[in-house]
């Protein structure tokens, strides 16, 4: 399939695709038209940068893993530099991570002589010999550009700037927010109450005060917070002096406290950790734009639209990619950090247990740090396999779960669980994307639903992209196997699908029911429901009782607190329901895939 050709109206971009046709040829890469409309899409925004004819907005390109952006973005940047009339435009590349930074020097090819890297770290810094304002190419950190500008005017910093002008050129590869969001709850000022009282017990009494107030607010609640900074006399930088070389987290905290002094929050309420004031920072001044963003997240992620509807974003050609090479194998039951803690024997065997079905493959198992009651994952499954090679299995944790393509031949990919967050900081995101303020409305459950669903499937698309399923084969994947732990009232199992478009998906149950007697049968009965249920519907406690043929105080005790029974209906998608104070019968919450008879 042949690039769109732009013929002499966008000689840039014309170029570029004929280098990139060229290049996916040598590797035999073979995009769809739908996936070459939207790869020159890009490049012809890319070269309206160049040519100052871009309108001042952020242009996303969310094109899946292994389609081509970051390809042709390197194919463009090498058409600029050998293009004598274009000798004037610099451009700015931010990155998310230092390893990144490397990757793109080095994939680039771009001479060092025309190469300014502007990091924290002395080695990478050493990858371009230019000075910043001689550099074409200037590759940072999104960090440091949100520390240097500061929501400050992106004209006005020479740091970034190419012979005095601010760069043409703006690409901002992976996810990108305007801000960042602000939560601060009461386990945060254990942080800093020590600062607080030695910069003024007066100050400490205030912050007290506050938080014993939020503490005490409904969920939705609007709270106006005391202007403590003022009242007491005590700058920001007052309070991070006395911090000095403290805690990361412990400086975030303060500098979010004096941010939100004096200002308008919403309170949510984070279930046994309390009551959370919420609000955002804008980081990113708007003439940041025109800018380029890479995401491939931004096909899934509720923020995105947000931006889109709310500060002007623009979606570029889109062209998803086709996934049904793809088997995705859900356990419907809980993979978070607490199911770790509370039944990570279980979780670990059933995960080595799968591994052992294909002994002789490569597999990657992306998992939860070893921390506190989690425990060690990766040692607990090494230890539990059986007839699996040790030396064919990898493993990332999450919050490293995109930061590399070393794994991108895997076929086999296990996400032992996912991260979640508390609900404070999805209503914050949500504000901050939509520029919702306190002032400006509440968040409603359905918005927060979305943006918490949107948040799982950008981790889970970046997790199994690590594997051999970022790979394309014309609009389609390579054949590879995913396996996910996730319960159904996440809501992961359900939007499968719509992450991966075209994927199938099946059961998958690694360890045995332990269920006898009237817990069996009551299971039966339910299973048997859910079959023919669809999504809503509600199987009363009662009935259930009746079934099996028990009195109400044994069909509690010993069936519905009974945990095996509870995560065998877990497993068909059932949940506990109540519409009031007090659960009345089972949910199907969503439709999950039955094992094949």
């Amino acid at each position: 399939m042949q690039p769109v050709d732009f013929h002499l109206r966008s000689p840039l971009a014309a170029r570029t695709l004929a280098a990139l046709a060229h290049d996916f040829d040598r590797h035999g890469h073979r995009p769809s038209s739908a996936q070459w409309a939207a790869l020159a899409d890009l490049a012809q925004t890319l070269e309206q940068m160049a040519e100052g004819t871009a309108d001042a907005k952020f242009f996303l390109s969310s094109l899946d893993p292994g389609v081509g952006k970051t390809q042709t973005l390197i194919k463009f940047i090498d058409t600029l530099l050998a293009s004598p009339v274009h000798d004037h435009v610099g451009v700015l590349l931010c990155v998310s991570r230092l390893s990144e930074v490397e990757r793109i020097a080095k994939d680039s090819g771009i001479p060092a002589e025309m190469l300014h890297v502007f990091t924290s770290d002395a080695e990478k810094n050493a990858l371009g010999r230019a000075t910043a304002d001689d550099a074409r190419v200037l590759i940072t950190t999104q960090a440091m550009v949100e520390s240097r500008l500061a929501a400050q005017p992106f004209a006005r910093c020479a740091l970034f700037s190419y012979r005095g002008q601010p760069r043409s050129v703006r690409v901002w590869d992976e996810a990108f927010l305007p801000g960042q969001p602000i939560t601060l709850a009461v386990d945060d000022l254990a942080y800093v109450f020590r600062r607080l009282t030695m910069l003024s017990p007066g100050l400490r009494d205030d912050m007290k005060g506050i938080f014993d107030d939020v503490d005490k607010l409904p969920c939705g609640s609007v709270y106006v917070v005391p202007d403590f900074a003022t009242h007491r006399g005590v700058s920001l930088n007052d309070a991070l002096a006395a911090s000095g070389a403290g805690a990361e987290d412990e400086r975030a905290v303060l500098s979010s406290l004096w941010f939100i002094s004096g200002k308008r929050v919403s309170i949510r309420r984070d279930g046994k950790f309390g009551g959370a004031m919420i609000d955002y920072r804008e980081t990113l001044p708007a003439d940041l734009a025109p800018m380029v963003i890479l995401d491939a997240s931004g096909r899934v992620r509720a923020t995105y639209s947000d931006m889109e509807h709310e500060r002007g974003l623009v979606h570029l050609h889109r062209a998803p990619k086709d996934y049904s090479p793809l088997t995705v194998h859900t356990w419907p039951r809980g993979g978070g950090k607490s199911a770790f803690a509370e039944d990570g024997d279980k979780l670990a065997a059933g995960i080595a247990k799968t591994i052992d079905t294909r002994p002789d493959e490569e597999w990657l198992v992306v998992c939860h740090k070893s921390r506190g009651r989690v425990g060690d994952v990766r040692a607990n499954v090494l230890r539990m396999l059986g007839k699996a090679n040790p030396d064919n299995v990898s493993f990332i944790t999450w919050g490293n779960h995109a930061a590399t393509n070393e794994y991108a031949n895997v076929p086999n990919v296990i996400l032992a669980g996912t991260l979640f967050y508390r609900g404070s900081y999805y209503e914050a995101l949500k504000r901050l994307a939509a520029n919702r303020p306190a002032s400006r409305g509440a968040v409603t459950k359905d918005e927060m639903e979305k943006v918490q669903l949107g948040e799982h499937a950008h981790l889970i698309l970046q997790a199994l992209c690590r594997g051999a399923v970022r790979k394309s084969d014309r609009d389609k994947c390579h054949p590879a196997n995913a396996y996910i732990i996730a319960s159904v009232r996440s809501g992961i199992p359900a939007a499968l699908p719509t992450i991966f478009p075209g994927c199938k998906v099946v059961a998958w149950s690694p360890v045995p029911r332990n269920l006898k007697g009237d817990a069996e049968a009551a299971y039966q009965f339910v299973e048997a429901w859910a079959r023919k249920a669809s999504p809503g519907a509600v199987l009363k406690f009662r009935d259930v009782q009746r079934e099996v043929g028990i009195d109400r105080r044994t069909f509690t005790d010993t069936i519905r607190r009974g945990m095996p029974f509870r995560e065998a209906i877990a497993e068909l998608g059932v949940i506990e329901w109540g519409q009031g104070r007090y659960l009345t019968g089972y949910q199907l919450a969503g439709s999950v895939p039955f094992p094949v008879e």
